[in-house]
């Protein structure tokens, strides 16, 4: 079995045994990480090819050249060392590899990387009033979208939300919010994102198999599927700040001129919830 097969074998789910698509820290693969993973391999396995050196017989100075070739922030290099360390980890499983070049120490430390930069108060209120002006067919679903987005929670977070985390509590909606490495955490969500996922209810587009009236994922494409967390809460994103550029107060706040899901549910909300 050569790297590519094996790539393939570990991360394909209708192929590969269940307790063998595992990360790093041997937790069951999930979510976005099997095409990162993969992406990531594929771009080492490339580099590889290109200096003529057998992937399966790399060594830790083979990888620390391919990470300082690639460059990027710190986590980024950090997620990288993860995908070749779970990767290794699983040749080493299937005995084609003899050792694991992604040693831990290549990883450098991602608590050094300065934070995520933030909007002020007064950008966040101007995403606010442009997500109440989105239009189109999914207006509701995007306009959702964004309050929740605005209400913190992270893509992923976003599109991992079922209807069936959702509970209307008298006059608050609580969820359960899913949580890096694992499982979920009860949050209280402010009453504007409450009114918008009720104005939303009526007009999902549920379609089994995926999808239900009652149950699946609470955000839905035209085919009743899920959201790619890696795509559209991004476009919708993008679409919003669009529209936010052209307010045509002459006092709106300036936006940066990259703005990302991450930075917007890193920033101080503009709901009520936020502020008391």
């Amino acid at each position: 079995m050569d790297a590519r097969t094996a790539l393939n074998a570990w991360i394909d789910k209708d192929e590969t045994p269940h307790a063998m698509q595992r990360g790093r820290h041997g937790r069951l693969l999930q979510g976005t990480s099997p095409r990162r993973y993969r992406d990531d391999v594929l771009a080492w396995l490339a580099f590889m090819d290109k200096v003529g050196l057998d992937a399966l017989t790399a060594t830790p100075s083979h990888v620390k050249t391919w990470l300082d070739s690639e460059g990027g922030a710190v986590r980024a290099r950090a997620r990288r060392v993860s995908a070749l360390s779970a990767f290794y980890a699983y040749c080493r499983q299937v005995g084609i590899a003899a050792d694991n070049p992604a040693v831990a120490q290549l990883r450098g430390r991602p608590q050094d990387e300065p934070g995520l930069p933030q909007l002020s108060p007064g950008q966040m209120h101007l995403l606010r009033w442009a997500a109440d002006r989105l239009e189109g067919s999914y207006a509701d679903r995007d306009r959702l979208l964004m309050y929740l987005m605005l209400a913190r929670l992270r893509s992923r977070q976003i599109t991992e939300l079922g209807l069936e985390d959702l509970h209307f509590e008298q006059h608050r909606l609580t969820a359960d919010v899913w949580q890096k490495g694992g499982g979920t955490r009860l949050q209280e969500l402010p009453d504007e994102v409450r009114d918008a996922v009720r104005n939303y209810l009526p007009v999902r587009t549920w379609k089994p198999p995926e999808s239900h009236e009652d149950q699946g994922p609470l955000l839905l494409t035209y085919r009743g599927n899920g959201l790619d967390s890696n795509v559209t809460p991004s476009t919708i994103l993008k679409a919003t700040v669009v529209i936010a550029r052209s307010c045509p107060d002459p006092d709106a706040p300036e936006l940066p001129g990259r703005v990302t899901p991450d930075i917007v549910a890193h920033s101080p909300s503009p709901f009520a919830l936020e502020e008391a």
